[in-house]
C-alpha cells in the first residue's frame, strides 16, 4: 500500500528531525566523500529521483524508491530509527540520505539546513584555528585545503579554480586580526593551498610548464599567481621584527617546505622556486643553513643533492658544487638548470662554469629526448645564454650546435652574425631552408651592409623562389630582392657581374609578362 510522503512526514516529524540531526552530526562538508554524498543527495530530490513510498513489515516501516543513474531502494524504521539501502553502501548513502531529505522537505526548507551544515564546520574550524600553534594551524588548513587534493587530471581546470576560490573565501575568517601574524598564517595557507593542489597540477601540465594549450594555461596562470602570493607573504615577513612566539612556527615552517619541495614530483624549476624563496630570503642564518644541510645530506634523491648545492652557491663554495656535480647524467639535467640560472642571476660565474661543464656533455640527448619540438628553440637559446654567461670557449659552444639539429638554427644564427661570419650565416639558412621572412628578422640587413657578396647567392634563391609562385605580389618581392642585389653588387664593386646576371634573368623568364613588367619599372640594370 502506498502512502503520500505529506503524510509520513506529518506523521513522523521528530523522527525525521532525529534523522536530520544524526546526518548533520555524523557527515562533514570538510571531507570529500561526505560532501559528494550530500551533493548527490540534494540532485537526487531535486530531480524527483524518489517515486513511491509503501509499507514494509510493520506499520512504523517504509520501502521507498528512488531513481537515477543507480536505482535503488530503501528501508526507513522510524520505531527502531534504522536505515538500510539496496545499493550495498555502508552508512548514510546518497539514497539514504535522499529520502531524509525528501521527507524533510515537506515542510522545512532544505537550503537552510545546507546553509546551517556547512556554517557549522567554519565555526568549528574557526575555533581550532583560535588555538595558536602550529598543529593547529595545519591541522585546521590541511582540512580546509582538503578538496584540492580529490581532483583527477580528467577534472575540468575551471572546477578546479572554483574551488580554490571557494577555500579562500572561508580562509578569510581562519586569519588572525593581528597584524605581525596575518602574513606567517598566509604563507602557511598557501603553502598548503600548493602541497594539496599539486597532484593534479603536475599532471594537467603533464610536467611542461611551456606549454599554452586553453586548459592549461588557467592552471599556469593559477600557480603563477599563488607563487606571487606566496612571495609577496615573504617578504611581508622579512621587512618585519621576528616575533619571539613565531619561532616554533618558523621551525614547522622550515620541515613543510622541505617536505614540499622533496615529496613532490614534476615541475622541479618551480618546487626549488619555492623552496630558494623561503631560504634566500627568511632563513638567512648561517647556523640554520648549515642544519638544513645536515638533514638534506641524509636524504638520498638528487633533488636533495641541488638543494644542498643551492646553499654551497649562495655561500661561494665552488669545489663542493663541482663534488656534486661530479655524477651528472641525462636525467640530472632538468634538476641542475634552476640553479645554473640562479647563479647566473647572481653572477657566480665561476660556480656557474662549474655546473655548466657537467652538464654540457648530456645536453644533446636531453634536448632530443626529453623537450617537446615546440620547446627546443626557446630551451637552446636558454642553454647556449648560460654558456656564454659561463665563459664558455667559443670553440665549444660552436661545437654544441651540432647536437641541437633544427633547434639551434636560430641560435646558431644569432653567433655567426654577432661574429660577422656572413658567408657561413648564408650557407645555414641554406642548408635549412630559413623563409625569406625569418632571414629578413635575423641577420640580412646586416649582411648586406657588411659583406653583401656572402648573401648575394641567397637572395637569388628566394628571388627564384618568389618567381616559381607565379602572380603579381610574388613578382614584386622577387623585384625588390633584385634591388637588394644591385645594391649590393655596386657596393662591392661587381657591376658587370650584375648586368650580366640580370640579363640572364630576363632572357630565362620572358615569356612571364607580368615579371617582365615589374623589372622594367624596377631599373634594375646598372
Amino acid at each position: 500500500m502506498n502512502m503520500t510522503v505529506e503524510r509520513i512526514s506529518y506523521l513522523h516529524e521528530n523522527q525525521i528531525s532525529d534523522f536530520m540531526y544524526e546526518i548533520q552530526h555524523t557527515l562533514r562538508p570538510g571531507i570529500e566523500a561526505d560532501a559528494l554524498a550530500i551533493r548527490r543527495a540534494v540532485t537526487l530530490v531535486r530531480n524527483n529521483a524518489i517515486t513511491s513510498y509503501r509499507y514494509g513489515a510493520n506499520p512504523e516501516d517504509f520501502m521507498i524508491s528512488l531513481e537515477g543513474g543507480v536505482p535503488a531502494d530503501v528501508r526507513l524504521s522510524f520505531d527502531r530509527m534504522e536505515t538500510a539501502c539496496t545499493c550495498g553502501s555502508f552508512g548514510w548513502c546518497s539514497h539514504r540520505i535522499a529520502t531524509v531529505f525528501h521527507l524533510y522537505s515537506q515542510f522545512h526548507s532544505l537550503t537552510d539546513w545546507l546553509h546551517e551544515w556547512r556554517r557549522a564546520e567554519s565555526q568549528q574550524l574557526a575555533l581550532s584555528i583560535s588555538e595558536r600553534t602550529p598543529d593547529a594551524w595545519i591541522d585546521v588548513l590541511s582540512r580546509l585545503t582538503q578538496p584540492l587534493r580529490t581532483f583527477d587530471q580528467s577534472d575540468n581546470p575551471g572546477i578546479f579554480i572554483h574551488e580554490s576560490s571557494l577555500i579562500d573565501q572561508k580562509a578569510i575568517p581562519l586569519t588572525p586580526f593581528e597584524w605581525e601574524w596575518k602574513p606567517l598564517f598566509e604563507l602557511y595557507y598557501r603553502l598548503h593551498l600548493l602541497d594539496a593542489g599539486w597532484a593534479y597540477i603536475q599532471t594537467h601540465l603533464n610536467g611542461n610548464f611551456a606549454s599554452f594549450q586553453y586548459g592549461k594555461w588557467y592552471i599556469q596562470n593559477w600557480l603563477i599567481e599563488q607563487l606571487d602570493k606566496l612571495q609577496a607573504c615573504i617578504s611581508a615577513i622579512g621587512a618585519k621584527p621576528k616575533l619571539f612566539e613565531t619561532d616554533a612556527f618558523h621551525e614547522r615552517l622550515k620541515e613543510l617546505v622541505r617536505t614540499f619541495a622533496l615529496r613532490h614530483p614534476g615541475l622541479f624549476e618551480k618546487r626549488f622556486q619555492v623552496y630558494r624563496l623561503f631560504w634566500e630570503h627568511l632563513y638567512p642564518n648561517p647556523k640554520e643553513r648549515a642544519t638544513e644541510m645536515t638533514i638534506l645530506s641524509k636524504d638520498p634523491s638528487e633533488e636533495a643533492r641541488i638543494f644542498i648545492a643551492f646553499f654551497h652557491l649562495m655561500q661561494g663554495n665552488h669545489e663542493e658544487v663541482k663534488e656534486l656535480a661530479k655524477d651528472m647524467d641525462a636525467n640530472h639535467v632538468e634538476l641542475w638548470l634552476p640553479l645554473a640560472q640562479l647563479a647566473e642571476g647572481l653572477e657566480e660565474i665561476e660556480t656557474l662554469s662549474v655546473m655548466m661543464h657537467a652538464i654540457s656533455p648530456f645536453i644533446g640527448e636531453y634536448v632530443n629526448n626529453a623537450i617537446a619540438v615546440s620547446n627546443r628553440p626557446l630551451f637552446v637559446r636558454t642553454i647556449d645564454g648560460l654558456l656564454e654567461a659561463a665563459d664558455f670557449p667559443e670553440k665549444l659552444r660552436e661545437e654544441m650546435f651540432s647536437q641541437y639539429g633544427t633547434a639551434g638554427v636560430d641560435v646558431y644564427a644569432d653567433f655567426l652574425v654577432e661574429r660577422e661570419r656572413f658567408a657561413e650565416w648564408a650557407a645555414l639558412m641554406h642548408r635549412y631552408g630559413v623563409s625569406l621572412d625569418s632571414a629578413d628578422a635575423g641577420g640580412l640587413k646586416l649582411a648586406l651592409a657588411k659583406d653583401p657578396v656572402a648573401v648575394i647567392p641567397l637572395l637569388h634563391t628566394y628571388a627564384m623562389k618568389c618567381i616559381q609562385e607565379k602572380n603579381r605580389h610574388s613578382y614584386r618581392r622577387a623585384v625588390k630582392l633584385f634591388k637588394k642585389m644591385k645594391t649590393g653588387a655596386k657596393k662591392s664593386g661587381k657591376i658587370d657581374f650584375w648586368n650580366q646576371y640580370i640579363d640572364t634573368v630576363r632572357e630565362k623568364n620572358r615569356r612571364l609578362r607580368a615579371l617582365m613588367e615589374e623589372m622594367e619599372k624596377g631599373n634594375l640594370n646598372l
